[in-house]
């Protein structure tokens, strides 16, 4: 058969022939036919056609779209395999991404805003720094500057754009690189929140996939609402209204049209377009926004070249990222603790603190100053870092601290490019100084290249700036090693309004105001006046000051203090040992007012470290921390009330639902009368006392107490204005000496005093708060005393008593003559002839103990004293019959009278139990009395 035949179609309308017939009659060759056969004859195959084809081949086939049943089955089985397919798909793209209806319910991660008592913002925690608006408090420009840069057929578009993908395919086709996104504002905003920030085909597809679904389920504003409130700008902020005020310091709303143009164009860029890091390709590209407009009819063109022609200012960002970094350490932490790390970080709680801004500022420049004034003291330390010695070059070395402008009054690092003897001069970054010998005058040298060398790399405080000629005017400088802290509280509210912890939180986070226990030294002092106050004694009371041994009864242990000069006064009032800080004095009165009674006084205040009724609980040998001192000692000017510290005033949730307020306790602590009669005692230190500088420089009404220990390892001080208390404590983190003379008074009080100063700066002097039982009295001060017009006292003052408690003696010629005298003349009477009556054991043992500072002169009528760089001649009542043969028996011995040779002081042998001090006279031993 041919193949024209094979091809020609079978002709099913004639009948088949009958088997075994040929065209003929038969089948070619004769063939009988086969069984089987469904036309008699051989069934079809090779060599055969189909029954009635012509020369007998096989059957024509039947196409494939005229078989119905086989069309069927591949269409089932196609749209099974689609089906599969799809599902397969679909899941594959969808089963890691959440259901866009839970947009409804969508709450980006906020920061949590902490604000000063005066509503700045101190600091945000929290990865994404956002501020939630609705969209009526967006402008309408920043909106039409996004459609037209990002998303040009935002209200038409169903979520994805193909017009918008096929333009982005021709230009990455065009450019040979992936130049364009094609993404909508609807895939932007689906992959900022359901996808990672991942390029492959997978993501792309499921962004498209997320777009569609929010199209359906939101309106066009509300996905416009959800955009601006998650796009990225840059700089860690999150959403329109973070970046209006981080940029231009005002909420969006109050944004002109260059500035919402500047924000729009950031999206596509934030870090790149920066106008705080590039402020030229920020403008270039808000001027692309801009014109952007135009062409989208969404501004005229007058409006957008007014704009254009509009500089590019961005607000003056603060010079300190903190200003109260362990403040703030101290709310993060209290935070952390009550709400935990999800609310804290995530969930935009609005905490209102209790600091003050400019008290903070003033408490932050005191302690900078106050330590490195200390610190350089001590001498110039030798510098360490030098850029050649370290293989560097000076044209190309860089600092950390150039990245930010120089600041007057601020340190700022450099690098010393020539040191001759006359000069030296330093880069630092773009800036450049030169200066002489005044530069270095603390270094005790005047020569610049004794000190510096090239290549040196050094702190240099910044005094004046030539911005113009790059030229800043600077001394040198060193970062002090010594630390310290400062604590600020409203003694009224009980609210902290300054903290320092540290000399720099950078390089230790530690902070010693609230964590650190250390001596408080005399500062603990007033406790045990407190206490002797409250017990009935009077500010005019005596206690004698003389070399004093303290004994344990029960164990024998001695413990012997001294006062800091080493110096002993005899009759002493208590404020005289108080102003004065006589060790001696305070450790005989908590002996005598009671140890547990001055422990419960001191846990009363507010100190709730560990005290252990010991003599030297008076010299404050117990550790206190500095907030535990300055809430005790705010209860003075608050008329005996303590009120509990905090530092947060409420704390409110992203709703605005209040999540906490501040109910401090407020417990009456002392009688006012008698935190009066200590404030006013405490005002004398600072007037006349080891802090007399503090009234005299600050001019107003403030009262502290001075603390220093025995190594000078601490040095403190503490005190108060009306309405402001602040400590002072000044050390080293490992306990060692800050320096000869480096006491409370030298290293702690210049730091206090210039802190209230920028306190108070502007403020009117108030006055302490007085009782009506409160009455005033004409004192002595050396006697203690009633003063008279007949007692001719030579230093008089207004002491103050509780009513009825004033005393009645009066002062008088005899009691001034016997107080002029040294210490252990003191206790013997005076005759009215201004003789001293002295029995005669003890007129032996006055002539012959001591270090020579006593002798009888010839006749044995008078002494000659040699007391604080004078002789003085007291004369003796020598009318007792004991005294004459005092006298002579003093005459008999070897040496003439008087010598010191005669009867040389005793020496204690190993084992005595005579005690001595200072002076080499005996010591007054008193047993310790433990209630």
């Amino acid at each position: 058969m041919t193949t024209s035949d094979r091809d020609r179609p079978t002709d099913l309308s004639r009948p088949p022939t009958r088997p075994g017939a040929s065209p003929a009659g038969g089948v070619p060759g004769g063939r009988p036919p086969v069984l089987g056969s469904p036309w008699g004859g051989p069934p079809a195959g090779p060599g055969g056609g189909p029954p009635g084809g012509p020369a007998g081949g096989p059957p024509p086939k039947v196409p494939f779209w005229r078989q119905p049943k086989k069309l069927l089955t591949v269409a089932l089985g196609a749209l099974l395999f689609a089906a599969v397919s799809g599902s397969a798909l679909g899941y594959l793209l969808t089963f890691d991404i959440p259901e866009v209806k839970h947009l409804q319910d969508w709450k980006p991660p906020v920061v949590t805003t902490i604000y000063s008592a005066d509503g700045q913002v101190l600091y945000q925690f929290g990865a994404e720094k956002r501020i939630v608006v609705t969209l009526d408090q967006i402008p309408k420009e920043i909106l039409d500057a996004l459609v037209a840069t990002e998303d040009t057929r935002f209200y038409s578009h169903f979520g994805i754009d193909p017009w918008g993908i096929a333009r982005a395919i021709i230009t990455d086709i065009i450019h040979f690189k992936k130049a364009q996104g094609g993404s909508t504002i609807t895939q932007q905003l689906a992959r900022s929140l359901f996808l990672k920030p991942e390029k492959a085909i997978r993501r792309k597809l499921q962004e498209m996939v997320l777009a569609v679904q929010i199209e359906k389920a939101f309106t066009k504003q509300e996905i416009l609402a959800f955009y601006c409130n998650q796009v990225y700008m840059g700089h860690g902020r999150y959403g329109i209204e973070a970046a209006a005020e981080y940029y231009f310091g005002k909420p969006a709303k109050e944004m002109s049209l260059p500035e919402s143009a500047l924000l729009a164009g950031l999206v596509q860029r934030p870090e790149s377009y920066s106008p705080l890091r590039a402020p030229d390709k920020a403008r270039a590209r808000r001027d692309h926004v801009l014109n952007r407009m135009v062409e989208e009819n969404k501004i005229a063109r007058e409006a957008a070249d007014q704009a254009i022609a509009t500089p590019v200012v961005v607000a003056k960002l603060p010079e300190e990222d903190n200003i109260a970094p362990y403040f703030v350490e101290e709310v993060r932490r209290y935070l952390d603790a009550k709400y935990g790390e999800v609310m804290l970080y995530e969930e935009g709680l609005e905490v209102h603190t209790t600091l003050d801004t400019a008290i903070q500022k003033a408490a932050n420049q005191a302690v900078f100053e106050g330590l490195r004034t200390l610190d350089k003291r001590q001498g110039l330390r030798p510098i360490k870092e030098n850029v050649l010695k370290d293989g560097g070059d000076l044209a190309t070395f860089t600092h950390a601290s150039w990245s930010k402008p120089p600041v007057a009054g601020r340190l700022r690092w450099g690098v010393v490019t020539e040191a001759t003897r006359k000069s030296a001069t330093v880069k630092l970054g773009e800036y450049t100084a030169r200066f002489g010998p005044e530069a270095i005058d603390w270094t005790q040298k005047t020569i610049p290249n004794q000190v510096l060398k090239v290549g040196d790399v050094a702190p240099f405080l910044i005094l004046s700036i030539d911005e113009p000629k790059k030229e800043l005017k600077v001394k040198l400088d060193q970062e002090p090693l010594v630390e310290g802290a400062l604590l600020a509280i409203d003694p009224g509210t009980g609210e902290i309004k300054a903290l320092v912890g540290g000399y720099d939180f950078n390089r230790s986070e530690f902070d010693r105001s609230m964590q650190s226990y250390r001596q408080a030294g005399s500062a603990f002092k007033p406790f045990v006046y407190t206490t002797a106050l409250d017990s009935g004694y009077t500010l005019a009371e005596t206690v004698f000051d003389e070399p004093t041994v303290f004994v344990d009864p029960a164990t024998g242990d001695e413990y012997q203090p001294s006062n800091y000069y080493r110096k002993y006064y005899g009759v002493t009032t208590l404020r005289a040992a108080m102003e004065e800080s006589r060790n001696i004095v305070a450790v005989k009165l908590l002996n005598q007012v009671g140890y547990s009674r001055t422990i419960e006084t001191a846990r009363k205040m507010g100190i709730t470290s560990p005290l252990r009724p010991y003599p030297s609980m008076a010299l404050g040998t117990m550790e206190v921390s500095l907030i535990d001192l300055t809430t005790a000692y705010s209860i003075f000017p608050n008329q005996g009330v303590r009120v509990e510290p905090h530092f947060i005033r409420y704390v409110a949730d992203r709703e605005g639902t209040m999540r906490e307020e501040a109910k401090p306790k407020v417990i009456e602590v002392l009688r006012a009368d008698i935190a009066y009669l200590m404030t006013y005692l405490l005002e004398g230190v600072t007037e006349s006392g080891t802090g007399a500088q503090a009234a005299r420089e600050l001019n107003r009404p403030v009262a502290g107490k001075t603390g220093t220990t025995d190594d000078l390892a601490d040095a403190w001080f503490v005190g108060f204005s009306p309405s402001l208390v602040a400590g002072v404590w000044v050390g080293f983190d490992q306990k060692k000496s800050l320096g000869e003379g480096e006491t409370g008074a030298r290293a702690a009080l210049p730091i206090w005093i210039g802190f209230m100063k920028g306190a108070h700066k502007g403020k009117p002097a108030e006055s302490f708060n007085r009782p009506a039982n409160i009455v005033y009295v004409p004192i002595d001060r050396r006697t203690g005393l009633r003063a008279t017009i007949e007692s001719s006292c030579p230093v008089t003052f207004l002491e103050a008593f509780l009513e009825g408690t004033e005393p009645a003696k009066a002062c008088s010629a005899i009691e001034h003559f016997r107080l002029s005298l040294p210490y252990y003349l003191q206790r013997f009477e005076v005759t009215h002839d201004l003789e001293l009556s002295i029995d005669g054991d003890a007129l032996v043992r006055m002539v012959s103990e001591g270090q020579g500072d006593v002798e009888l002169l010839p006749g044995g009528k008078e002494l000659l004293v040699h007391f604080e760089g004078q002789d003085l001649q007291v004369r003796l009542d020598i009318g007792r019959a004991d005294r004459k043969e005092a006298l002579n028996n003093l005459e008999g011995h070897d040496g003439a009278p008087g010598d010191p040779r005669a009867d040389p002081s005793p020496t204690p042998e190993a084992g005595s139990t005579t005690h001595f001090g200072v002076d080499g006279r005996p010591a007054k031993v008193i047993q310790v009395h433990y209630d």
